[in-house]
């Protein structure tokens, strides 16, 4: 047997049991017990002994026995059987982790032993698998040895199971393991400990892992013998004992499966005495590791687990192989301590308490038991133990994880053995009469000994409970009395059912039944047990415990017990009408238990709870339904029961429908009467319950009628409740409802039918009717018509009942044309207001076809006009611009799709219909690619997806139909829909089967025929270009003329030219090949294309294609795009023959092309033919560009370009726009050939032999055609030979020294200046007149043109390009440089012309100030500087260009640097003059400086400014920082106090910073300041995008204003009042620029000549760290000291810069102090502080002041009395003002300062007047 297990009880329970032992077994001499040691029993009355005598008493020693000596320890297989020396290193060393005590090595052994070993046995050849194999084999034992802990614990038994049944599949691993186990090889108790082990895991870690570790264990094992089986026969007494221990005493199991560990065989050493002779004491051994409680008591809970687990599992497969019990399991079953893990409550015997697991697997040994052994239980000790430990334990479970097991073991347990109740209850009789109870003096000894262990809190509770017996104690001793068990299941159905009632209340019929009548008596009348019962089942429901929520297919609590209540109730009320005499008992429980409780409670009032929470929708009774069928076995039991019971049913349904008189409905279970009756009715089949049923629901619904003709009558509320009980009731049950109560309320009804509608709702009203139409259908139709036609009945009342009557599944209620008025009235409300109301009767009405053929047409015509009309106006762009498009009317959108999606070819059939038809599509398709502000309405896609099944003929028209509105939409100005989204919406597939149109075909559908879309285009074409235009495009004529009007463009800016040229364009991206078989789409595109770009080089220059508001990102897309698709159509001719330019040039002669041309040739010739018939130069300009393009991919050489420059030469007289076009697109490939110059030459002689007086007519065109064929200015190409170039030059100079010479056009002049740069590098060897004529006319283009006229922007632009042409040859070419005389007033008007540079909108304009920006390095130094400032601030405040303005600034800051150098000088002599008593001259910055910067002031720099403003203001402040430069302190003074009295700066130009560095409050931006050169920067290479490209500059500027101004910048930082801003600008100026600033003020320290100015006369100056030793001076250096030696004592000062300069002020040191009084000392520290913080001057400036201070005052210079400073802080002056009276001298600025400060000229010393 097991040894006992440690008690769980505490010390002091342990010595009273004991105590009451010896008491028992010793000599009752009270003496002899004194003498041992006990105290004497206390007698009766004696006072308790105090806590204090307790403790006195003298303590008893407990005899404690030796512990049982360990087993013999079992040596691991490794080194007791040798294997270490004979097996593989590599498998020891994973063999050895298996023995570990780390989890984690015992883990990667066990995955290094199956992945390295058990798993590699097929891989390699096989001599390796056999060497494995052979070593797998030897090491089973070490296996074995291990298995059992690797099992046992819970973080490797899945593993090692799956390893050992690896290993089990290998033959000879097998037969090895399975030998070993058969024939008990294994040393100890491992044989008995693998096999339970193996077991136990097997079944708990398979049904966990898919059963494949209890695979394996039953392949390994049989219960017969078998081969390669191991044989449980002869293992079932060590499986018993195995089982025992782990039920019983698992920590014995524990230390035989995890013994210790087994060391070498020490060695015996003998004692060595120690000093005095003493034998030194053997070593301490380790202390041994206490494992936590909680930690224990899981492992013991998981053995017991294991165990009880292994028993049943034994127990069911001995019954199955039919094999005896054997005695080891027998005496194992019938131990009391197994059968104690039942109980839930602690005690020193149970097992099972606090661990739910452990009492779930004895419950589930029960179940197996009783089904595998049932005669064994049978017998009666068994079962007496098992009914005892059942009965006393189970009743007392509260877990519900344990009653999922014990509900079906207790069930089977009871089933099977009916008197267990007798049993238990004679066993509890027997322990009573033999203990006799606990007396008196017992209890007081027990609780003494209590006290003794310890716990006082129990000695109070016992004395205040001392003689205290309640009313309950009595009734609980009573019915513990009786039983025990049946005591505790009372209190379970009270207490422990309703926490877990899914699980307890379907067992209590089971358990009721099998209670006996000794405990449960029904005879004669009720009984107290029986009342006491049912007062416990119904305790919960008092008591509120059972929810009435349930989960969707799930019962509530509460219906689950009402389940239970029912059917116990039946069973007994036929148990006790099976009685003798039981009637009075039947009786009882019928009517109050069935009748009062269950009914009138149950089903009634907490049924409807429980229908309201569970929100009703299905409308069952639950309840009823349960009630029902229990109505129905009670009849089957005994009829005369059923029959007392249905006057108490009728009773209580009545009284709680109408229990009110007045009407209240709150409280009333009416509207759910019918649905109980009628659950009964159907649950209970009896026929005579349904007859009486069948009278309650006529009883009901006369009830209700009377009460609802009352109600209505008195005018009173809550008719509503009898109304629907009515209606309900003459719909589900008319034959059950009189004749007589229906013509009742039919008549009253139709007398008043106003009273009914004021009391009921309209829908109720027509349901009443529609139940009474079938005996009264004629009164109830008028009476229902008469209300919906009365104009005093509410409009919305009226709707609601129109559409009552159109829901209603009665028809009789419906005249022919009765519905057309309202249905009228409800549409117009319904387009008018949207009411929900008239939208839903509009719809009923057209979808349910109840209206007359005209009333319909009439509803359906208003609703398509109002989708129509709406559709329209969200499309187009309302007359009212600021008006918002009105909402879309989504009622007539669901009337039309109500009737639409039902007949959708009465749709088809009608144009009305047809058109709301495409506006529906239009909302669909349209609306989501238009703002998403307007959403598009869902039900206009479900109408579309309705049209699945019209014709193929019917689909086409409503095709057409959307085709053709689409169409019309591309051609409206006012629709806000793009071409392209147009174009988009037609590609798709318009409605049903039909397949999506081809762009083919939407050619002729959406676009105008081709002849006047390519009109469209040019309309547009033919108007007069930009002035500016040819300075881009040599194809562009000059004009005149302006364009003033602008046509009609839509939203985006497009006209209908345009709109029809993007839909163009969006079917030639949607077709590819379009463009192949439709030149002329192509056509149009690329003229829009030439247009667009136009307006992108110079905006509104698209000649009114586009209008101003075109966004240009739309169209430098629009241009992308045609230049794509016009390279993809040239793809597919890429490949040509020379013929095929000889003949496509050739074809440009005849008016008809031949039928074999393909695209390109038809393009090329189409845009030929518009050159020679209109000669525009859009049209010219698109066939120079695709002649060129096809050129260059068709990789044509010089013989192809030939041929178009041979068709060009003979077209130049006739055609001259498109001989030019030709030359251009033919040049780049002839330059250098004799063809090309041969043409060159050509119109060279042509030029010549035009007179002036044809200069106008045929001069320009040949100059134009001549300039054309010039090489580019960077081509090595020689355009004409020297000597025809001068012929050339003299003969157009002839021209404009002719006597026509006044009649000569502008253009003259701008061809001629592009023919002087052409020809000026080949003449410029030569010297004559032709050079005169050239500087005559850059002066005279220069001097007439103005950047304010467009006009002259072509001859400007050339005439600087030739002044650049010039500059550069002169720089080359001594000769020409003498020949340019005029150089410096050219240059003087390109200054000029600079200074109006403003807006740099266009291309033209860029051009033309890139070239003065050029130009103007050339400009003359004096010309610079004599340039006005307010000029140059203009630039910096108007100009959009950022060359501009930085080039302006360049210019200011030198102009600035040479006024300040004049001012200085004027300065000084205003100073002397002033005292000689001359006005003194006011000092200032710029006027103009200053309202540029004060514009900022206003600004808020965080919003949206353009970066022009932005780049112009911090350009101002860099001017005017640059006034401080060079200037002298009074200059400098002045500016600095009129910023401190502006505010410019504070105000101004730190918001601005930093707003672009980002210092705010939350802190600086991560600007990497640092990162830039802060101390310098370069203006002219700025080139900012975005407002972060100017962070350089701010950075700068800030650096700059710091450095400048440090005192304005330390008094804003100090004047901060906000914490946050001012650590933000303190922690960013100390990290990037303070750390510059400091090093710029030592490195002007260091500078040899300021070294030698403060080194004369003794004074030294050294730069030291911190104030201490020298150092060598470097970048971290911080404070310089100024050592000044007299007669060898020096004085020393220290002047430190902190980490923050210039934010916070120096920090002036006395070092040492020599020979000087302490207040001037202290004046001239003061003095050298304020020089450097507040008079923003350098340390070097400071050091001097402080030097001659100190020299002045050994040489006997009196201080100034004002500021105790020899030298002045203001003019570096001497005291030099001496008082008459008091003879001191001052200062003249201190003097000055103090008569201003003390309004009064008196001397601040002796106060008597100057």
């Amino acid at each position: 047997m097991p040894k006992q297990s440690k008690s769980s009880a505490s010390a002091g329970t342990r010595k009273k049991h004991a105590s009451k032992k010896s008491g028992k077994d010793g000599d009752g001499d009270a003496g002899g017990s004194s003498a041992g040691g006990q105290r004497p029993p206390k007698e009766k009355g004696q006072k308790k002994l105090s806590k204090a005598q307790k403790k006195a008493l003298p303590k008893v020693k407990q005899y404690i026995p030796p512990p049982k000596p360990p087993a013999p320890p079992i040596p691991d297989p490794l080194d007791g059987q040798g294997l270490a020396r004979t097996l593989p290193a590599e498998l020891v060393v994973v063999l050895r982790r298996l023995g570990k005590k780390d989890e984690v090595t015992r883990r990667k052994g066990l995955e290094e032993l199956r992945e390295g070993w058990v798993g590699s046995l097929k891989q390699g050849d096989e001599v390796e698998q056999e060497i494995r194999e052979t070593a797998l084999v030897s090491a089973v034992p070490v296996w074995l040895h291990n298995l059992a802990s690797l099992l046992q614990s819970p973080f490797h038994r899945s593993l090692a199971l799956q390893l050992h049944a690896e290993l089990l599949s290998v033959p000879s691993v097998r037969s090895s393991i399975i030998d070993t186990l058969s024939l008990g090889l294994l040393p100890g108790t491992q044989n008995r400990d693998v096999i339970g082990s193996w077991m136990v895991a097997a079944l708990e870690e398979g049904r966990r892992a898919g059963g494949s570790g209890l695979r394996s264990w039953e392949d390994s094992v049989a219960w017969t013998e078998q081969p390669d089986r191991v044989d449980l026969i002869p293992q079932l007494s060590s499986l018993a004992e195995y089982l025992s221990l782990s039920i019983l005493d698992p920590p014995s199991l524990h230390d035989d499966i995890h013994p210790a560990p087994v060391s070498s065989a020490p060695i015996p050493q003998k004692a060595v005495k120690g000093a005095k002779g003493r034998p030194t004491p053997a070593p301490t051994p380790p202390p041994v590791l206490v494992e936590d409680e909680s930690v224990l008591e899981e492992r013991w809970a998981r053995y017991r687990v294991g165990g009880l687990t292994g028993l049943a599992w034994l127990v069911q497969q001995l019954s199955k192989k039919c094999v005896v019990l054997p005695q080891e399991l027998l005496a194992l079953l019938r131990q009391p301590v197994l059968w104690s893990a039942l109980s839930s409550v602690p005690s020193d015997d149970s097992i099972g308490a606090q661990q739910p697991t452990v009492r779930k697997a004895a419950y589930a040994l029960l179940d197996a038991l009783v089904d595998s052994f049932p005669d064994e239980v049978a017998k009666p000790e068994m079962l007496e133990l098992l009914s005892t430990a059942m009965l006393d334990c189970v009743w007392l479970e509260k877990e519900a994880a344990v009653w999922q097991q014990a509900g079906a073991a207790v069930v089977k347990f009871l089933s099977k053995y009916k008197d267990c109740w007798e049993i238990a209850k004679r066993a509890e009789t027997r322990v009573g009469e033999g203990s006799g109870g606990p007396s008196t003096e017992d209890q007081e000894e027990d609780g003494d000994e209590d006290e003794e262990g310890g716990d006082d809190d129990f000695d109070e509770e016992d004395e205040d409970g001392e003689g205290e017996t309640t009313g309950q104690q009595l009734e609980a001793g009573a019915l513990k009395a009786t039983s025990k068990a049946y005591g505790d299941f009372l209190q379970f159905i009270a207490t422990t059912c309703p926490s877990i009632p899914h699980l307890t209340y379907p067992l209590l019929l089971v358990v009721i039944s099998t209670i006996p009548d000794s405990l449960l008596p029904l005879e004669g009348e009720p009984s107290p047990a029986l009342r006491t019962l049912f007062g416990h089942l119904w305790s919960p429901v008092d008591a509120r415990l059972l929810s009435t929520h349930s989960l969707p297919g799930q019962a509530s609590a509460y219906q689950t017990f009402f389940q239970d209540f029912v059917d116990c109730t039946v069973f007994l009320v036929g148990k006790a009408s099976r009685s003798v005499d039981g009637r009075m008992t039947a009786e009882w429980l019928v009517k109050e238990q069935l009748g009062e409780r269950a009914w009138a409670e149950g089903v009634l009032q907490l049924g409807s709870r429980g229908g309201r929470r569970r929100g009703g929708q299905d409308g069952s009774e639950a309840e009823a339904t349960i009630f029902g069928k229990a109505l129905g076995r009670l009849a089957s039991i005994e009829e005369d029961l059923a029959r007392i019971l249905m006057p108490i049913l009728s009773r209580a349904l009545i009284a709680a429908c109408f229990e009110s008189t007045s009407g209240d409905t709150s409280s009333s279970i009416l509207p759910r009467s019918l649905r109980i009756v009628s659950a009964v009715r159907e649950a209970c089949t009896d026929g005579p319950m349904g007859a009486s049923l069948d009278a309650l629901v006529g009883d009901l619904a006369q009830r209700s009628a009377e009460r609802l003709a009352s109600l209505v009558q008195s005018e009173l509320p809550d008719a509503a409740v009898y109304a629907e009980h009515v209606v309900e009731s003459l719909t589900d049950y008319p034959l059950l409802i009189s004749k007589e109560t229906q013509e009742n309320l039919s008549a009253a009804l139709q007398s008043r039918p106003d009273s009914f509608l004021n009391a009921l709702s309209p829908a109720l009203v027509i349901a009443l009717l529609a139940a009474l139409s079938g005996s009264q259908a004629e009164g109830s139709a008028n009476t229902l018509w008469s209300l919906v036609e009365s104009t005093e009945v509410p409009r919305a009342t009226r709707f609601a009942l129109a559409q009552g009557v159109i829901d209603s599944p009665s028809a009789r209620l419906i005249c022919d044309g009765s519905l057309d008025g309202i249905a009228l009235e409800a549409t117009q409300v319904a387009l008018s207001e949207g009411n929900l109301a008239a939208t839903a009767l509009a719809k009923a009405s057209v979808r349910r076809r109840e209206l007359s053929v005209d009333a319909l047409h009439t509803v359906l015509a208003l609703v398509c006009t109002a989708i129509h009309d709406s559709v329209h106006s969200v499309l187009t762009d309302s007359p009212d611009a600021a008006s918002p498009p009105p909402p879309l009317p989504d009622a007539a959108m669901e009337v039309f799709a109500a009737y639409a999606g039902d007949h959708p070819h009465e749709v088809i059939h009608s144009d009305i219909y047809t058109q709301a038809l495409v506006a529906v599509h239009h909302a669909a398709y349209l609306f989501p690619r238009l703002d998403p502000s307007v959403p598009a309405p869902a039900v206009a896609g479900e109408i579309f997806s309705r049209f699945n099944k019209l014709s193929p003929e019917q689909e086409a028209i409503v095709g057409t139909g959307i085709v053709a509105s689409l169409a019309e939409l591309i051609s409206q100005i006012s629709c806000k829909a793009s071409p392209g989204t147009i174009v988009d919406v037609a590609l798709l597939a318009p409605v049903g089967t039909l397949a999506p149109p081809q762009p083919a075909n939407l050619v002729k559908s959406l676009l105008p025929r081709i002849p006047d879309l390519l009109e469209s285009i040019r309309y547009h074409a033919y108007k007069s270009p930009d002035m500016t235009l040819p300075i881009i495009n040599p194809l562009v004529p000059c004009s005149s003329e302006q364009l003033s009007e602008q046509a009609e463009v839509d939203t985006g800016g497009r006209s209908r030219a345009a709109r029809y040229a993007e839909a163009a364009l969006a079917l030639l991206r949607a077709d590819r090949h379009l463009a192949e078989t439709n030149h002329a789409l192509l056509q149009t595109v690329l003229g829009a294309s030439i247009l667009a770009q136009d307006a992108l080089a110079v905006p509104g220059a698209s000649r009114g294609l586009f209008g101003p508001s075109t966004q240009s990102s739309h169209l430098s897309d629009f241009v992308r795009e045609a230049e794509g698709t016009l390279s993809y159509a040239l793809a597919s001719v890429d490949d040509v023959a020379l013929a095929w330019h000889t003949a496509t040039a050739q074809s440009f002669k005849s008016t008809d092309l031949a039928d074999t041309a393909d695209f390109v040739q038809k393009l090329l010739w189409s845009l030929a033919q518009d050159v020679v018939l209109n000669g525009g130069d859009v049209a010219a300009r698109v066939l120079g560009d695709v002649l060129s393009r096809q050129l260059r991919q068709s990789g044509a050489g010089e013989k192809e370009a030939e041929a178009w420059l041979a068709y060009g030469m003979s077209q130049a007289e006739r055609t001259p726009q498109l001989a030019l076009a030709l030359i251009l697109a033919v040049k780049p490939l002839l330059l250098d050939t004799k063809s090309f110059e041969t043409a060159q030459n050509r119109l060279a002689s042509a030029v010549t032999t035009i007179p002036a007086k044809s200069a106008n007519s045929k001069g320009i065109p040949a100059l134009r055609l001549l300039i054309a064929s010039a090489p580019p200015p960077d081509a090595p190409s020689v355009f004409l030979p020297q000597q025809r170039a001068v012929f050339v030059l003299r003969h157009v100079g002839g021209w404009l020294t002719s006597d026509e010479a006044d009649d000569l056009d502008d253009e003259i002049e701008y061809r001629l200046a592009q023919l002087y740069t052409a020809l000026a590098p080949i003449v410029q060897d030569l010297s004559g007149g032709h050079w005169d004529s050239m500087f005559d006319l850059v002066e005279s283009g220069l001097e007439t043109s103005s950047l304010a006229d467009k006009a002259s922007y072509p001859l400007l632009y050339q005439c600087l390009v030739l002044l650049q042409q010039i500059r550069d040859l002169c720089s080359t070419n001594k000769a020409l440089r003498a020949l340019w005389t005029g150089k410096d007033a050219q240059l003087g008007l390109v200054l000029k012309l600079f200074l109006q540079c403003r807006d740099a909108d266009s291309v033209p304009v860029q051009m033309i100030q890139a070239l003065l920006l050029d130009l103007l390095q050339d400009v003359p130094e004096a010309a610079v500087e004599a340039t006005g400032i307010a000029e140059l601030v203009d630039l910096l405040r108007l100009s959009t260009s950022f060359a501009i303005q930085s080039t302006a600034y360049r210019i200011l800051s030198r102009v600035i640097r040479s006024r300040t150098l004049a001012l200085v000088l004027e300065v000084e002599a205003s100073v002397a003059e002033a005292e000689e008593g001359q006005a003194s001259r006011t000092i200032a910055l710029p006027q103009e400086l200053e309202e540029v910067v004060r514009y900022g002031v206003d600004v808020d720099w965080h919003g949206e400014v353009s970066i022009p403003a932005i780049l112009g203001q911090l350009l101002a402040w860099m001017a005017i920082l640059d006034h401080f430069d060079d200037a002298s302190r009074t200059l400098r003074w002045a500016y600095l106090d009129q910023l401190n009295s502006s505010q410019l700066l504070t105000q101004g130009l730190l918001p601005l910073l930093f707003a672009v560095l980002g210092i705010s409050e939350v802190g600086a931006w991560n600007f990497p300041a640092s990162s830039y050169a802060v101390d310098e920067f370069y203006p002219d290479l700025l080139e900012p995008e975005d407002l972060p490209d100017l962070a350089p500059l701010a950075s700068h500027v800030f650096y700059r204003t710091l450095v400048t101004l440090p005192s304005v910048m330390r008094t804003y930082y100090e004047g901060l009042k906000d914490r946050q801003l001012s650590m933000s600008m303190l922690a960013f100026t100390a990290r990037h620029y303070s750390p510059v600033i400091i090093a710029h003020e030592f490195s002007a320290l260091r500078q040899p000549s300021a070294m030698a100015q403060l080194t004369e006369e003794g004074l030294n100056v050294r730069i030291a760290q911190g104030g201490g030793a020298t150092v060598a001076a470097g970048g971290g250096s911080a404070e310089a000291i100024a050592s000044y030696v007299v007669d060898e004592q020096p004085m020393e000062i220290g002047i430190r810069l902190p980490a923050e300069f210039p934010l916070k002020g120096v920090d002036v040191r006395d070092l040492r102090r020599v020979g000087v009084p302490e207040n001037k000392w202290r004046g001239w520290l003061m003095s050298i502080q304020q020089t450097v913080t507040s008079r923003n001057g350098l340390m070097l400036e400071a050091l001097t002041v402080f030097k001659k201070n100190v020299a002045l005052h050994f040489e006997g210079v009196v201080e100034c009395a004002i500021c105790y400073s020899i030298i002045s802080l203001t003019d570096r002056t001497l005291p030099t003002k001496p008082c008459r009276t008091c003879k001191n001298r001052f200062h003249a600025s201190c003097l000055f300062k103090w008569f201003n400060s003390s309004h009064s000229s008196s001397c601040p010393l002796c106060r008597s007047l100057f």
